[in-house]
């Protein structure tokens, strides 16, 4: 509640629905969120394989059931009870306390030994990494696997804000601005002008659930990487529905229905 009191007067703030049932970093009362996106992906597989980029606290990495589970975060704060339900839910659990790029970087053996079928990004909240981490995991995904991504469409502009970590944006923040998804959206915009073998799309709730799939693309972009930089939250705002491929939160069933490579009827 505290958010919603300081939001009011705020322009466009009505368009944030729910914000009294935030919870640990999701809307525990809309429909479709990251967490029930994720699952929907691993339900349809057996024996699956997630990786999670940016676990923090757990809260999302101890919800999810998989046979392998792989964990990465450069500052794990995993407490004993996330710890213990992360694992009631994985035949494996691996941690790795490092970075994403030293995670792809240094354990290519043990990447190689498994396929990826479900991943969720949520590491570090800028365009650049967000690309980073969608290509390197891409190469360790499996043919139908999912990709999905968090914080793709942020509502405000103070919550998609460029810095260069959550530190940076606390820093220049006021004091009830708290929530950041910097710029990733820019990821999907570069990712949808570069790659003519993923489908990408937005789900418009939870602040942007990004979903990817190998397959034909439905639309694409042709942004040049130089371009993709200059872009700023005024030009999400105005071409936001094109620019995300941006999609009603009940289209996830539709993308996970489809046969891997389709694109979209």
């Amino acid at each position: 509640m505290l958010l919603a009191v300081a939001l009011q007067g705020t322009p466009g703030a009505g368009k944030l629905q729910g914000i009294e049932k935030w919870r640990h970093g999701w809307y525990v009362g809309e429909d479709v969120t990251r967490i029930k996106a994720v699952k929907q992906a691993l339900d349809q597989r057996e024996k699956p394989v997630y990786l999670e980029i940016g676990v923090c606290r757990g809260y999302a990495f101890r919800r999810f059931s998989a046979d392998e589970k792989i964990a990465v975060d450069p500052k794990f704060k995993l407490s004993a009870r996330s710890r213990r339900l992360a694992a009631e839910k994985g035949r494996a659990v691996h941690y790795f306390e490092t970075t994403s790029d030293a995670f792809f970087e240094n354990e290519t053996e043990f990447l190689e030994q498994r396929r990826v079928d479900v991943a969720l990004i949520d590491g570090l909240h800028t365009y650049q990494q967000v690309v980073h981490d969608v290509e390197n995991t891409l190469r360790y995904l499996s043919d139908d696997g999912v990709i999905v991504l968090h914080d793709c469409n942020p509502v405000f502009e103070h919550i998609g804000r460029p810095a260069e970590n959550y530190d940076d944006f606390r820093a220049h923040a006021r004091w009830w601005e708290w929530l950041w998804s910097g710029d990733v959206w820019k990821a999907i915009v570069q990712l949808r002008s570069t790659h003519d073998d993923l489908r990408i799309a937005v789900l418009n709730c939870d602040f942007g659930v990004g979903i990817i799939r190998k397959g034909v693309p439905d639309s694409r972009l042709s942004y040049t990487e130089a371009e993709v930089e200059a872009l700023d939250y005024a030009d999400l705002v105005a071409d936001r529905e094109r620019l995300l491929n941006l999609r009603p939160p009940g289209y996830l069933d539709e993308f996970l229905a489809s046969p891997a490579g389709s694109p979209r009827s």
